[in-house]
Order: C-alpha cells, then sequence, then structure tokens
C-alpha cells in the first residue's frame, strides 16, 4: 500500500511538470486580481502600495510592563477591627510585577498580512512574544501571546497582619523591642520578594510548604480596527509602511479588544497540604473591550517621510475573573495525583462574577522614513491599558509601554502600476 502511494506520488510531479508554467501564469493572474481588488478603492492621490509586496523587518524593541494584581479578602472575625485599629484599610492583597526588557524582533509581511517573533536580550527575567495579524486600510487586526517571568515580582500578604501586629506587641510590652509598631508600619515592611526567601544556591527548595512562588504571567490577546475614511486614510502606513501615505489625512475609528490574562504561581493563598509539591494556582481574567478613536498621518513630501498619531479608548463590554488551586496527593494505591482544592472563605470575593466598568486603550506615535522602494526605517512607540475587575475588586491590571526601532527591505515587485 505504501510503495502504490509513492508511485502515484511520483507519477502525479512527473504529470504535473510539463504545465508548471501554466500554473505560475495562473496564480500570477489570481495575486494580479487579488491587487486589483484591494487597491480598486483607494484615492490614489492620497494612499499608493509599495512597489513591493514582501518586507522583512528587523528590530529592536524596549518595553516597560506593569502588571498590579488586587487579590480581595474577607476576615472571618466581625469583632477584628476593634483589636487590631486600622486594619480595615488592609483588606487587598497585591502582586506587583514591573518588568523591563530589550528583545530583538523579527517580522515578516506580504500584501498586509504578517508574523512576528521577539527574542529576549537583557533584562530581568525571560520573555516570549509572537503575533500575527493584518493592518489594512480599512480593516485590521493583531492577534498574539506573551509569556513574562515573575522574578522580579512582589506580593504583599495582609492576611498576617494580625499575627504579626500581635507578635510584636508582646515583644514591646516584655521590653524586648522600644518601639510600639501599628498596623501601617508594619504593613509598609511587609513586602516580601522571591529573591528574599529562595536562596539562588538552593533553587530544588522550590516547592517546598514553607515557600511561596510566581511563576509567570501569560497573555492571549486580539484586536482590530476599521477606519472610516480609508480611501484616503492608510493605518498601514503608519505599521512598518506597507503602504505610502502620499498626502496628510486622518480617519476616526471603531475599535475593540480581546484578551485573557492567567497568572501562575505556587502556595500563594492556597497552601499544600501535602509534601509532594507546592499547590499550583492560577488566577485569570478574559475580557472584551470596544471603542473609537482617531488617527492622523502627516506627511511633507509624498509619503517618503511620514509622522502618525493616534488614540484608541475602549471600555470593557464583559470581563470574567476566575481563581482555582490544585493540589497533588497520594491515592489508596500510593499514586500521585492531581485535585483541586477547596474554596477559603476568606477568598470568597474572587469567585464572583459580575463586572465592574473599567476603560482601557490604545496609544501610538510612529515616524516611517523611506529611503528608497525597497528600504524602509522607522520607529514606534505604543502604549496599550488593560483593566479587568468584578464587582468585589478582584482586579487584573496591565500597562505596557512598547518603544521599537526597525530596518526593513522590501522584495517581489507588484505587478500593478500607478
Amino acid at each position: 500500500m505504501r510503495k502504490t502511494f509513492i508511485l502515484l506520488s511520483l507519477s502525479a510531479i512527473l504529470c504535473a511538470l510539463p504545465h508548471a508554467s501554466f500554473s505560475q501564469g495562473f496564480f500570477e493572474k489570481v495575486d494580479l486580481g487579488i491587487d486589483k481588488f484591494k487597491y480598486s478603492k483607494l484615492d490614489t492621490n492620497y494612499i499608493a502600495p509599495p512597489q513591493y509586496k514582501l518586507m522583512i523587518s528587523v528590530g529592536n524593541k524596549t518595553f516597560w510592563n506593569h502588571d498590579n494584581i488586587h487579590i480581595p479578602f474577607s476576615w472571618n472575625d466581625p469583632d477584628i477591627y476593634e483589636n487590631y485599629p486600622g486594619l480595615e484599610n488592609y483588606e487587598t492583597e497585591e502582586i506587583l510585577s514591573r518588568t523591563s526588557q530589550t528583545s530583538l524582533n523579527l517580522r515578516v509581511s506580504y500584501c498586509g498580512f504578517s508574523a512576528s517573533y521577539a527574542f529576549t536580550l537583557n533584562g530581568k527575567g525571560s520573555r516570549k512574544a509572537f503575533a500575527l495579524g493584518s493592518n489594512g486600510n480599512k480593516f485590521g487586526f493583531k492577534m498574539g501571546f506573551e509569556r513574562n517571568s515573575l522574578n522580579n515580582a512582589r506580593f504583599r500578604d495582609y492576611r498576617y497582619l494580625p499575627l504579626m501586629y500581635s507578635f510584636l506587641d508582646v515583644l514591646y510590652e516584655a521590653g524586648a523591642i522600644d518601639k510600639h509598631y501599628s498596623i501601617d508600619e508594619i504593613a509598609h515592611h511587609s513586602v516580601y520578594e522571591r529573591d528574599d526567601i529562595i536562596d539562588k544556591e538552593d533553587e530544588a527548595k522550590i516547592g517546598e510548604n514553607d515557600m511561596w512562588e510566581l511563576d509567570d504571567i501569560i497573555r492571549w490577546y486580539g484586536n482590530f480596527y476599521y477606519a472610516f475614511n480609508h480611501r484616503k486614510f492608510s493605518m498601514s502606513a503608519a505599521n512598518y509602511a506597507q503602504y505610502i501615505q502620499k498626502r496628510s489625512a486622518g480617519s476616526f475609528f471603531v475599535t475593540g479588544d480581546i484578551n485573557f490574562t492567567r497568572l501562575h504561581a505556587h502556595d500563594l493563598l492556597n497552601t499544600s497540604n501535602d509534601t509532594i509539591r507546592a499547590s499550583r494556582e492560577r488566577f485569570s481574567a478574559f475580557g472584551i473591550a470596544l471603542g473609537a478613536g482617531y488617527g492622523y498621518n502627516w506627511t511633507p513630501n509624498q509619503g517618503k517621510f511620514l509622522l502618525h498619531g493616534s488614540i484608541r479608548p475602549m471600555i470593557d463590554v464583559y470581563s470574567h475573573m476566575d481563581y482555582d488551586a490544585h493540589d497533588w496527593v497520594h491515592d489508596d494505591e500510593g499514586n500521585v495525583k492531581k485535585v483541586k482544592m477547596e474554596r477559603i472563605p476568606e477568598l470568597q470575593p474572587l469567585y464572583d462574577h459580575k463586572m465592574k466598568l473599567t476603560f482601557g486603550g490604545v496609544a501610538r506615535v510612529a515616524a516611517v522614513w523611506n529611503i528608497s522602494p525597497r528600504i524602509v526605517t522607522g520607529a514606534n512607540m505604543e502604549l496599550t491599558i488593560r483593566d479587568n475587575r468584578n464587582s468585589k475588586d478582584y482586579r487584573m491590571y496591565n500597562s505596557c509601554l512598547n518603544l521599537n526601532a526597525y530596518f526593513a527591505m522590501r522584495f517581489i515587485k507588484n505587478k500593478r502600476r500607478y
């Protein structure tokens, strides 16, 4: 059967060889037809496609990323505020992560469709990112994936404030310390960093019951825009110059964003009861946002040089927050299995699925220089803000500032002439 399949495949290839020139001509005609469909609705006094279809660019991208996770909880003792004055101000734990890294960004674009991948060059921690998208004049979209390690993240655990307050109060009454610390003073110093509790020379200890670990945060996202004045305004001209903006123009947009964010941790809130390994915790947020905006392209010399500015504010129309934890236990036969841990009563606010109205958006500035029909260089800066929150103020907030400089070359000439 396998030999028969191989013989049939070889026969098909040999039969197709005489018609190779016909096939090549056919696909060239299809490609030309697509060009005519894409470019026929352009006002060519304002917009013209480049003379080449394929663009390969290399860029140096620096980003500053800020993640802030608010984790509300409730005290089981209703009289706890009387015994611990000031404790009412600390009913939300926080995970703070601020990352800045530089990466090498490779991007390939063909007829408006692009794919990119980023390699981390320096910075604390590691980052992986890739994206697919299309920057058309009328409609554009981008979808991608990011993973950032949380080596430099901080966790503020305020659930231990009553215990610390009582302990320090006993020491003060016994004369062991000279100062009586308030709740505010203790909370100000209760910032724990991963490096403070895990010895870098003994990483094998990660996973023991007396340690917590912030692992990573991943983000899947997709966004789109629709430009009303797409006959004269080209969003693509400011995104790696896939088109050329020959005269200055602006346009209003409708825009949207879909994002899924998940933070992974070990023994952070829900400590494992087994000595096999640490519990696995997941803080998740899914959001859909819609909005409108405006962009403008300014060019003084028929598109050889271009300055772009745009802003697209958005509002959440749907948000879903979640939290779960898993542990590893031994069954009756001694095998290790994964089980879902029971909910902790004081963490009930994390299980509330009612959304809270929040705002976000994208702001962008860019400069493009078309050195020649084949060579282009440019730089852009983009600020993206996403904010997902439930009615109990369980919140996953992210702001990311990207600064990118790139150099690109074009290949494969267009069949259509202007």
